[in-house]
């Protein structure tokens, strides 16, 4: 194998409460010295609503998200709903200004269908979005009489979202926050969006939210909000103490390591002292388990019990760095997080189920030897089948050595530079796959909804996926040598009597007894994995 590279109608109270925060600024501004400008809120208040025209995508779309209408229960769903269907949460400006524009009257605004369904004037199955008067209503009507433009034709893009507070810790029934959320566009403008973001909470008995951003104390425990704007989705952490033990009646607890550092800082917000220092027993169970796998011995266990140095704890985890045991349990769960199975490495090596055991002794060697991990994925992601200066026809004869009777077998593949079965699993057939595989591997993310849409829950959309598996695409597999090989292929078969005019299978059949030519003529699927800048290069 070779490689080449959501909640209730928002009450009067809410109401005042979110207008009093656009006002009077309760939370601390961008960072940037540009001007902020006020909230949507306040501006589209009035029907005469001064001469600005709503920007599509960061009024009018985030606007229809808000009242729910690209959501997957209504017209975000893929087949829509009563023939009108948008981007789900709104990230094809293009396709959704075409729908919409078609339920736009530009001569009688107010006869526009995007109107009358949310206002309830004709029967809509979603029931009445607006409410005719409000500043929503406002924002829309004054779109389609500024001739309802879509997306501009070099769009800025969303920088950063800033939610303040960036943190929220009650301490009694009956607390409240206002959130408020500034968004930062590339072209300098700063704009308070709160009344345009969607908002929701991961634990309603910890922390509600209305959907004007003001958050609700519930019962202790820790939990986030969220707010989503456009491509932008910001937790925000609320928590209510469990116990009286929080803040500066916390007690002090050591933190020899900025682990145990930012442990602590978050259990004293929380109201949780850890737990008394462990045993001598639990100890050597647990840090046995976690660094080989195994559980110690009793022979083990007692030397350790009546061993009275008090450093024999730090002594242990050297001691069981250095056993075969952390060597193979620490082999086995990286083979494990990076997917190494017999099941997806058919046919990708002349003998069957030895792709695996390469995989396996490619990964035990770099772990034995202490190879930093940065290293160890950098042999995997940059992995080509051929070393460093070995020809086509040296790879091949390398490679056929592993498979002869009394050759190396797997363990001399370990010495070969990259990993290129990462890339050969069938489960790899496409730049898609190797998006989602790769993000999932090295970078712990699901991304595969946003290969559809927008991620409901992340900040990824369809574009950035398109974007991230730009990387992927000089991933290629094949079924023969690749081009720049070609010419040594041809050169090595025609180097054997009698193969004129013979090609592929016959080729094999004739010499079926020479071990050397049947192998290198069935490792002829090739894959490719270079850079875009490696790739120019190369034409």
């Amino acid at each position: 194998m070779q490689l080449i590279k959501k909640r209730t109608t928002v009450s009067s109270m809410v109401a005042a409460a979110m207008l009093c925060c656009a006002a009077t600024g309760l939370a601390q501004q961008p960072t940037s010295d540009t001007a902020l400008r006020e909230s949507v809120l306040l501006r589209f208040a009035q029907s005469e609503a001064a001469d600005e025209v709503p920007d599509f995508q960061q009024h009018v779309v985030p606007l229809l998200g808000k009242l729910g209408c690209n959501g997957r229960a209504c017209h975000g769903s893929f087949q829509g709903r009563g023939g009108f269907r948008l981007s789900l949460f709104g990230y094809d400006f293009e396709s959704d200004h075409g729908e919409i524009y078609g339920r736009v009257d530009p001569e009688g605004p107010t006869d526009s269908v995007i109107l009358q369904k949310p206002l309830m004037q004709v029967q809509h199955e979603g029931g009445q979005r607006l409410k005719e008067g409000s500043w929503e209503h406002h924002l829309l009507m004054r779109w389609i009489q500024g001739g309802s433009p879509g997306q501009i034709e070099e769009p800025p893009t969303l920088t950063r979202l800033e939610v303040t507070p960036a943190e929220i810790q009650f301490s009694a029934d009956g607390q409240q926050q206002q959130l408020k959320a500034i968004a930062v566009w590339s072209n300098g403008i700063n704009e308070d969006v709160t009344a345009l973001c969607r908002f929701q909470t991961n634990d309603d008995q910890i922390a509600d939210i209305f959907q004007s951003g003001l958050v609700l104390a519930g019962t202790s425990g820790d939990t986030h909000v969220v707010a989503f704007y456009d491509s932008a989705v910001v937790p925000v952490p609320v928590i209510r103490p469990v116990t009286d033990q929080f803040g500066d009646r916390y007690p002090a607890v050591p933190t020899p390591t900025k682990v145990d550092e930012l442990v602590v800082q978050k259990l004293r917000k929380i109201g949780i002292v850890p737990s008394d220092l462990c045993t001598d027993a639990e100890f050597l169970r647990r840090v046995s388990l976690d660094v080989s796998g195994t559980l110690p011995t009793a022979k083990e266990v007692r030397e350790f019990l009546a061993d009275p140095d008090s450093n024999k704890r730090s002594r242990k985890i050297d001691e069981l760095l250095e056993r075969p045991g952390y060597v193979a349990w620490w082999t086995t769960r990286l083979c494990d997080f990076t997917g190494n199975s017999d099941d997806k490495l058919t046919n990708v090596t002349p003998v069957q189920q030895e792709a695996s055991k390469q995989w396996h002794a490619w990964i035990e060697k770099r772990v034995r030897e202490d190879m930093s991990y940065d290293k160890i994925v950098e042999g995997i992601v940059m992995a080509v089948s051929r070393d460093p200066g070995e020809s086509y026809q040296q790879y091949c004869e390398n490679v056929s050595k592993l498979y002869t009777k009394d050759g190396p077998g797997a363990a001399a593949y370990a010495d070969r530079a990259g990993l290129p079965h990462y890339w050969a699993r069938q489960n790899f057939q496409t730049s898609e796959d190797r998006v989602i595989g790769f993000a999932y591997t090295f970078l712990g993310t699901r991304i595969q909804c946003a290969q559809c849409h927008k991620h409901p829950f992340d900040q990824w959309t369809q574009n950035d996926f398109k974007q991230f598996e730009g990387f992927f695409k000089g991933t290629i597999a094949r079924q023969n040598a690749r081009p720049d090989a070609k010419s040594e292929y041809d050169a090595m078969v025609a180097g054997f009597d009698g193969t004129e005019g013979l090609k592929g299978s016959p080729v094999k059949v004739r010499f079926s007894s020479d071990f050397f030519l049947r192998v290198a003529l069935r490792w002829r699927r090739v894959f490719r994995c270079r850079s875009n800048v490696e790739e120019a290069a190369a034409s």
